[in-house]
């Protein structure tokens, strides 16, 4: 039986892989913050904003919640990524975000991605 196709993934293209990418965006970024949220942004080489998610073990001590927040993370991203300018972008978490509902993290990532995106429009 053959597989059907992938409609919604989140690409290689658009991710923060290495190293060193991290590095740079951490170390030279403009942090913006967001209630629960902070994203470290910079401008980056390619044609597209990509991501890269930095959830600490010591904010959201279960493996369950960490994954939730990088979920709703891509997906946010994913479903946006066509609307905004070309960045890089290092989303982490702070404590006490894993106490607060899947409708409403949606509602801080769109908050912090809205700043974000109003940061890279304006520089």
């Amino acid at each position: 039986m053959a597989s059907s196709p992938k409609r919604f993934g989140f690409p290689v293209d658009v991710r923060l892989r290495r190293p060193d990418e991290y590095k740079r965006t951490l170390t030279s970024g403009k942090r913006i913050h967001c209630e629960l949220l902070m994203a470290v942004v910079t401008p980056n080489p390619t044609s597209s904003p990509r991501l890269g998610l930095a959830i600490a073990k010591r904010q959201v001590r279960l493996a369950h919640e960490r994954n939730r927040v990088k979920r709703i993370a891509r997906d946010y991203f994913r479903r946006h990524l066509a609307e905004w300018p070309s960045f890089d972008c290092v989303v982490m978490a702070k404590a006490g975000i894993e106490n607060v509902s899947n409708p409403e993290l949606q509602i801080m990532m769109k908050q912090l991605f809205d700043k974000v995106a109003a940061r890279c429009v304006g520089s």
